[in-house]
């Protein structure tokens, strides 16, 4: 698998928007910034063709501690969850032959 990490990536919507890097730079970490507040407030954010970001409730469960083995309860907590859209999952289906 490669990796693109964050640098190469701004360079790449640089490129393609004809932004300059800082502007890249900056819009992606306010939006970036935004994604968090919204999450955070609890609000779902849809980013339409791509992704949503909602929170997720997770009910309280019995575990085990992988260290010790001994049985633990586990709380009931919120978590973010990002759901991929439709035609971005279709991107990444194999084509049969």
């Amino acid at each position: 698998m490669n990796i693109i990490g964050t640098g190469d990536f701004h360079k790449q919507v640089a490129e393609r928007t004809g932004l300059s890097l800082a502007q890249v730079k900056l819009v992606l970490t306010a939006a970036g910034e935004q994604l968090k507040e919204n999450t955070q407030k609890g609000y779902e954010t849809h980013f339409t063709g791509y992704f949503n970001v909602c929170i997720k409730d997770r009910k309280a469960k019995d575990g085990v501690n992988p260290f010790t083995g001994k049985k633990m309860k586990i709380a009931a907590c919120k978590v973010p969850q990002v759901k991929l859209s439709a035609s971005f999952k279709s991107l990444l289906k194999k084509t049969k032959k």
